[in-house]
Order: C-alpha cells, then sequence, then structure tokens
C-alpha cells in the first residue's frame, strides 16, 4: 500500500502546476460572476471526464495496487487538462470582463 500511494503522489506532484492554473482561473471567473458559463463549461468537462474514469476502471481492474492508483491519478489530470481547456478557452476571450455589478 505505501509503494502504491507513493505512486499515486508522485502523479499528483507532477500535475500540481496545472492543478494550479485551473484553481486561479476558476477563481477568477467565479469572482467575475461568470458562474453561468463555469457550470456549462463543467458539465462540458464532465462528459470528457466520463470514458477517462471508464478507462481508468478498465486498466486498473486486475492490476496491481500501485498501478491502479496511478491510472487513477493520470485519469484526474487528464480531468484538470480538459478543465485547464475549457478556462483558457473563456479566459482569452473578453466576454467574462464585466464592470459594474451586473451582467
Amino acid at each position: 500500500m505505501r509503494a502504491a500511494i507513493a505512486s499515486g503522489l508522485l502523479v499528483v506532484a507532477i500535475g500540481q502546476p496545472l492543478a494550479g492554473l485551473v484553481f486561479t482561473a476558476d477563481g477568477i471567473l467565479i469572482g467575475a460572476g461568470d458562474g453561468r458559463w463555469l457550470a456549462g463549461a463543467s458539465t462540458v468537462v464532465l462528459v470528457a471526464y466520463v470514458p477517462l474514469v471508464l478507462l481508468a476502471r478498465h486498466l486498473g481492474q486486475g492490476h496491481t495496487a500501485t498501478s491502479a492508483m496511478v491510472v487513477l491519478w493520470v485519469a484526474f489530470s487528464g480531468f484538470m487538462l480538459v478543465r485547464w481547456a475549457t478556462l483558457w478557452w473563456r479566459l482569452r476571450s473578453d466576454a467574462w470582463l464585466v464592470t459594474g455589478a451586473h451582467r
């Protein structure tokens, strides 16, 4: 179990810079009041993440705990990558930039 956790943590550590970008971009868009768009983007990300989870489940079956843990965290890193793609797409436009209190 220790080897599985250590392997999983290595994958998590590699994905931390990407996660930092995602969390920052999420916070910027939440602060800008872009919640409706974020909800729609989250739905798109969920649709893209489901196949990754199913693939992780398939690849993890019948393997050691270490490889299953790595596959699980790689799938989650894929989730973060898709999430970043949607957030980057939104941030590169000016649609979320609103002055004043109302959209």
